[in-house]
């Protein structure tokens, strides 16, 4: 009879502790929840080369340097809301963007995009919201000086 490795991987950890305790979920935190979920669900969705395969994936991922444990992941996760607003201001009239914030903005996504290649570990969640907000202050910036300075011309021809 062969031996289901998901099966013997969640008996042990809901074997009793010394004091004959069931465990809580406080010691099943040391595993991503994710894999919890996928382990469960194995039988019927994924084949055990899979789910092995996703699973340690999942926990290189969580034990990263840089992954969901530590400041260096949520930091970059919550600066996304920068990025977010800059896009839901393309809805915004150019006439109510500010140079020194969409200035701030991008020079803040250059600058940061550039250090975070060069600190160990690498950290791609920082990159990649940095290229964001650059490429969004950018835009934006783009979007005002047309405004200011190339739509003046446009209506100065208009009214002639």
């Amino acid at each position: 009879m062969a031996v289901n490795p998901v099966a013997t991987h969640q008996e042990k950890y809901l074997k009793t502790n010394r004091c004959g305790l069931r465990p809580t979920i406080y010691s099943l935190l040391h595993l991503p929840p994710v894999i919890l979920i996928l382990q469960s669900f194995s039988p019927f969705f994924l084949q055990i080369t899979d789910i092995s395969m996703a699973t340690s994936k999942l926990q290189a991922l969580w034990n990263h340097p840089a992954g969901p444990k530590t400041i260096h992941f949520w930091a970059p996760t919550f600066k996304w809301g920068i990025s977010i607003a800059n896009i839901a201001d393309f809805a915004k009239p150019p006439e109510k963007l500010s140079y020194p914030q969409q200035f701030a903005v991008t020079a803040t996504g250059i600058i940061w995009s550039r250090y975070s290649m060069v600190i160990t570990p690498k950290n791609w969640n920082l990159f990649s919201v940095n290229v964001a907000m650059a490429g969004t202050g950018l835009y934006q910036l783009s979007r005002k000086i047309r405004h200011d300075y190339f739509n003046e011309e446009e209506t100065a021809a208009i009214k002639e």
